[in-house]
């Protein structure tokens, strides 16, 4: 069974649709994201007549018609994936293909279009694999209505680490990332106990970039091989240049975060003498001479006194003669 990697967040390739149909590009892509960064390489399962009301929405119908692989095809694509040690998984948004694919696939992510499609969800729960829901759509109290169901029927998902809620906004039509809303990732991890993330529907990789640096522990973006290619979700997708770039960024993020107490490491020791001022006098004194502000300079490095105790410089009395710029002792002060 699939575990989330402690030291990063995943990163989940979502092909989608931009194999249009064609199974040969949905390898290539799956490849290609695989190379370059990808730890789940995602797909959607459907039909035309199992999605959408003909009657109702006929050019939408028409459209995921056209995007359909047929079982022979799922089934070649998903042994790829496992003969390749490539993490596969597919959004099953009808039963047949939940029956088709399911063993094949590493966690079961659920788009925002079914979250509330609890006979499928129900399905999902069942098999124990981890399970990942978007958001897009949705109210927080709707989530928790999801977030009981889904803790009802299976109650150690949570100790398990094998539930995900991704922050999504669907904007397809026009994807600003003055709507991807980052700031919710904060709410869910205070109002659900289980793995935040936050799937990407804006267009470039920064929204992705500041999720990570919010703490993300789940990052889901849509994969091509041509942001100009005609269909819509080319355009949010990442390449394979955006994908290297931050899954390179994840795995660096734990490291920059570092450790939360303010003190002097030990890289930065060695730099401290170098970098601070010490306290020299500008010109030679003779023993007697009380010292004010004016005799002083403040220069690298830091021998001698350190201009964290000038205070307690001003005002002394020389007890030997000193040059200028030799490094003071308080052994010279009375």
């Amino acid at each position: 069974m699939f575990k989330f990697p402690s030291d990063r967040a995943i990163l989940i390739a979502e092909i989608g649709g931009n194999h249009e149909g064609s199974l040969a590009k949905a390898k290539e892509l799956m490849f290609e994201a695989a190379e370059n960064g990808a730890d789940i390489v995602k797909f959607q399962s459907y039909s035309g007549p199992g999605l959408v009301n003909k009657l109702l929405r006929p050019e939408r119908f028409k459209h995921f018609e056209g995007f359909m692989l047929s079982d022979d095809q799922w089934i070649d694509l998903a042994e790829t994936a496992v003969q390749n040690n490539i993490n596969f998984s597919s959004s099953l948004w009808e039963d047949k293909y939940f029956n088709l694919l399911n063993k094949y696939i590493s966690i079961h992510k659920v788009g925002s279009g079914d979250l509330n499609n609890f006979p499928m969800i129900q399905k999902l729960i069942n098999t124990k694999k981890p399970l990942i829901l978007s958001s897009a759509m949705a109210t927080i109290e709707q989530l928790k209505i999801m977030y009981d169901f889904v803790l009802s029927q299976d109650p150690n998902i949570i100790s398990d680490n094998r539930l995900g809620i991704l922050q999504c906004t669907a904007m397809y039509d026009n994807p600003s990332s003055a709507n991807v809303h980052l700031s919710v990732l904060k709410s869910l991890k205070d109002q659900f106990k289980c793995l935040i993330g936050f799937s990407n529907h804006a267009i470039g990789i920064n929204s992705s970039i500041m999720a990570l640096a919010l703490g993300a522990e789940i990052i889901e973006f849509h994969y091509t091989s041509s942001k100009d290619a005609t269909f819509r979700d080319h355009k949010l997708s990442f390449n394979s240049k955006d994908l290297r770039f931050v899954s390179q960024f994840n795995r660096e993020i734990k490291a920059m975060h570092g450790d939360s107490l303010k003190k002097v490491h030990y890289d930065e020791q060695q730099n401290i003498k170098e970098f601070r001022r010490g306290i020299f006098l500008k010109a030679n004194l003779k023993k007697g001479t009380i010292i004010n502000y004016k005799d002083l300079t403040f220069l690298r490095p830091e021998e001698g006194i350190s201009m964290w105790d000038l205070n307690k410089v001003i005002g002394k009395k020389l007890n030997i003669d000193v040059s200028a710029f030799e490094p003071l002792s308080f052994e010279f002060l009375d």
